[in-house]
């Protein structure tokens, strides 16, 4: 199952977000690869409904994040006038 990295909270906990499961997992940050962060894809392992790997994938994380600023590029080069105009 595959899973994004959302966020971190307090207690050192990682959240991961497996959309094709619907659910999120916490995840104690030991069990994370070093070096990970927000918007990083896991393959995730999932047994009796807990995480027991995280493995990162890289190829997965490359394509989102050039997605990601495919759209925002996009937005930067939109020329749109303002709604609030001056007189």
């Amino acid at each position: 199952m595959k899973g994004v990295l959302d966020r971190f909270e307090d207690g050192g906990v990682a959240v991961i977000i497996a959309e094709e499961a619907g659910r999120e997992f916490h995840v104690p940050l030991r069990y994370l690869p070093e070096g990970s962060k927000r918007g990083m894809w896991f393959r995730l392992t999932v047994e009796q409904g807990r995480v027991v790997d995280v493995e990162a994938d890289v190829h997965e994380s490359k394509v989102h994040a050039e997605k990601a600023e495919g759209l925002m590029e996009r937005l930067r080069n939109e020329k749109s006038e303002s709604r609030f105009k001056r007189r």
